[in-house]
C-alpha cells in the first residue's frame, strides 16, 4: 500500500497566520445544532454489541505491528468496543508508522455534511505523530470518480500529543493540506466524546469549510493554522462537496510509534445533523 511522504518536517511547512485560514470558526459563530441521538431517520450509529465488525464496515489499512478487533476489555458502555490493540512500529520523525483500519461506504445521497461523534479511550502515552482516529471522504467537483484514492477528505487526529484536524486533496499524495493543531493534549486514560463537523457545502462560500471538533462538548481552539506541502507549494482549494461517500475509522500513524500504545473508540455515529454526547 503506499504511504505518504513524511510529514511535517518544520523546514517543509508554509506557516499562516489564523487569519489566512478561511473557515476558521471565530468567537461570534452560531453555535452548532442542538443534538439529535441517533434517533433522527438517515443517522448512522455503531455500538459495536456484535462482538465483531459491524456489517458494512471492511478491513482496510494494515501495517506494522498491532490488531484492529471488537473485544471486550473496555467498552465505554454495553460490553464491546472497537480495539486498536499493542500498536507500535516504525522511528518517531520518519515516515510509516503502524495503521490498523476499518472503511464504509455510507448510503447513496448522504449529502454534504457530515455531524459525527465517537468515543475515545488511549494508553498509556500520547503519540508525538501523527495520528488518525476518523476522516470522511467525498468526490471532487464534477468528478465521476469514486476510488478511494481520488476523494478529497477530512480527518480528526492527534499530533505531537494534542488534538488536530485537516483538510486534505486526494491521497497520495493527500497535501498540500489545511492542518489545524489545537492547544489541547489528548486525553489519556479516560473515555472522551469527541465530535466533529465537516461542511463541505459551507452555504455561499466559494470553498468547503474547514473542519470543527468538539471535545466533551466544548469546542476546540486552532492556535497553529498552517499548510503542508512537501515541497511547499500554495494553500489548496477546499474543494466543495455534494455528497461524502465514505468513512475510514480505526487508528494510522504516518510517522513512527516507539511505544506500544492501544486505543478503543466505542458508540460511532454520523448524521447530518448534531449528534451530541449522551
Amino acid at each position: 500500500m503506499r504511504t505518504r511522504l513524511t510529514r511535517f518536517h518544520p523546514l517543509l511547512v508554509l506557516a499562516l497566520s489564523a487569519s489566512c485560514a478561511p473557515g476558521t470558526p471565530s468567537p461570534t459563530s452560531p453555535p452548532p445544532p442542538a443534538a439529535t441521538g441517533c434517533a433522527v431517520p438517515g443517522t448512522l450509529c455503531w455500538d459495536f454489541e456484535e462482538g465483531t465488525i459491524p456489517s458494512g464496515w471492511t478491513p482496510f489499512r494494515d501495517e506494522f505491528t498491532g490488531r484492529l478487533l471488537v473485544d471486550d476489555s473496555r467498552p465505554h458502555r454495553g460490553r464491546y468496543a472497537l480495539h486498536a490493540q499493542g500498536m507500535v512500529g516504525g522511528k518517531e520523525g520518519d515516515q510509516g508508522g503502524p495503521k490498523k483500519t476499518i472503511r464504509y461506504n455510507l448510503p447513496e445521497g448522504f449529502g454534504p455534511v457530515l455531524w459525527g461523534r465517537a468515543y475515545v479511550y488511549a494508553t498509556p502515552e500520547r503519540p508525538m505523530s501523527h495520528a488518525g482516529l476518523f476522516n470522511a471522504r467525498y468526490p471532487r467537483p464534477g468528478s465521476g470518480e469514486r476510488a478511494f484514492d481520488t476523494l478529497d477528505w477530512y480527518e480528526v487526529a492527534t499530533y505531537q500529543k494534542k488534538y488536530m484536524s485537516i483538510w486534505h486533496p486526494p491521497e497520495p499524495p493527500g497535501f498540500p493540506e489545511w492542518v489545524q493543531v489545537s492547544d489541547t493534549p489528548l486525553v489519556l486514560d479516560a473515555w472522551t466524546c469527541l465530535e466533529w463537523q465537516f461542511d463541505g457545502a459551507n452555504g455561499t462560500e466559494p470553498e468547503a469549510a474547514l473542519p470543527r471538533v468538539w471535545l466533551d462538548g466544548q469546542e476546540l481552539a486552532w492556535p497553529e493554522t498552517f499548510v503542508f506541502s512537501d515541497p511547499p507549494a500554495p494553500p489548496p482549494v477546499r474543494e466543495k462537496a455534494s455528497n461524502f461517500t465514505v468513512l475510514e475509522t480505526g487508528v494510522f500513524l504516518y510517522q513512527g510509534l516507539s511505544v506500544p500504545t492501544d486505543w478503543w473508540i466505542d458508540d460511532l455515529a454520523v448524521g447530518k445533523e448534531r449528534i451530541g454526547c449522551e
